[in-house]
């Protein structure tokens, strides 16, 4: 019979760092999405790759495409402002630039609900990466717009509503993809929840599968001299979702209270 998941990992390890908490508690949960999606808050980006496995939707692909369409689309529209400002035009095309800066503030949009419901397992960085892909050309395209609009030089004023809307959508990026919570903020008290919920939400015999996988690699772990017994006798009494938390908090997670 073969190793379950976390079992194997342990057998293959040649070392052991932080990390590899967090990989073998991935590796155990691998049959669980939901709990690897919500584990996903806590974890170091480095882990990011192991607990997204698997966990995006088929059709996620189509949605990174949207992306990439999306902070195009608010340069292309600011370039369409610029030729006036560098006096190439005699009007400022805030109409057309302003459909496509909010056809992107749509799309993006739509990955941002998408994110909040289901998570594709992106880092926070690559979102605030893609909040000021949005947040910059865009505001830059605000004022220019404006600008045009005083001079009543404008074709097409209220394109700068799409501007506006594709300000706000790259600011909900930063606001809403902060990276890691401090301890004990009513974020991580949310996030450590919904953590929560997911593992509650596991069939019993499926908490059960996962809970012997986990003691039988910290058994192998030990074994291997990898683990010292003090690390051992810790990690036993880590219930299931709190290993990585507790065995190699990330210095601004640290949690609050016990793990059993």
């Amino acid at each position: 019979m073969s190793d379950t998941p976390a079992t194997a990992y342990a057998r293959t390890a040649g070392a052991w760092t932080p990390l590899d908490w967090w990989k073998l508690e991935a590796r155990a949960l691998h049959g669980v999405p939901a709990a690897r999606r919500a584990l996903a808050f806590f974890a170091p980006s480095a882990a990011w790759k192991d607990l997204a496995k698997n966990v995006a939707p088929a059709w996620g692909c189509l949605l990174t495409l949207s992306h990439i369409a999306s902070f195009t689309l608010p340069v292309v529209a600011l370039l369409f402002l610029l030729s006036w400002l560098v006096g190439r035009s005699d009007t400022a095309s805030v109409g057309v630039a302003g459909l496509l800066a909010g056809i992107a503030a749509v799309i993006a949009g739509i990955g941002i609900v998408t994110e909040l419901r289901e998570s594709l397992g992106t880092d926070p960085k690559i979102h605030r990466m893609l909040g000021a892909l949005h947040l910059v050309p865009s505001a830059i395209g605000t004022v220019v717009a404006v600008l045009a609009i005083t001079q009543g030089a404008a074709d097409g004023a209220l394109g700068i509503v799409g501007f506006v809307a594709d300000v706000v959508v790259g600011a909900l990026h930063f606001v809403l993809f902060r990276g890691p919570a401090e301890s004990g903020s009513d974020r991580w008290q949310r996030n450590l929840a919904g953590l929560e919920r997911a593992v509650e939400g596991m069939p019993p015999d499926e908490r059960a599968r996962i809970y012997s996988d986990l003691q039988t690699a910290l058994n192998v772990l030990s074994e291997r001299g990898l683990i010292t017994p003090l690390e051992l006798a810790r990690a036993r009494e880590v219930r299931i979702g709190l290993l990585g938390i507790t065995m190699a908090p990330r210095e601004d997670l640290t949690p609050k209270g016990g793990s059993r």
